[in-house]
């Protein structure tokens, strides 16, 4: 289950919010889950990072790859 961090509702989902997953076995389930939850929700422009197993921060995908992640 993927669930967000702070006001922000999954269609409004930005660069800087926090995704939260639980129920996940293993960080790399973690992953695969918001992975599929960004691909069913059509935002192809954000990309995500770990924080820790179960937290991972958005980020705003770029086509400069040297400034893709700031």
């Amino acid at each position: 289950m993927i669930a967000t961090l702070g006001n922000n509702a999954i269609s409004t989902l930005k660069p800087g919010a926090v995704l939260t997953v639980t129920g996940a076995t293993s960080e790399m389930d973690a992953q695969r889950e918001v992975a599929d939850f960004l691909q069913l929700s059509e935002r192809n422009d954000l990309g995500y990072f770990s924080i820790s197993k179960d937290y991972f921060l958005l980020y705003l995908k770029s086509e400069n790859s040297l400034s893709g992640i700031a």
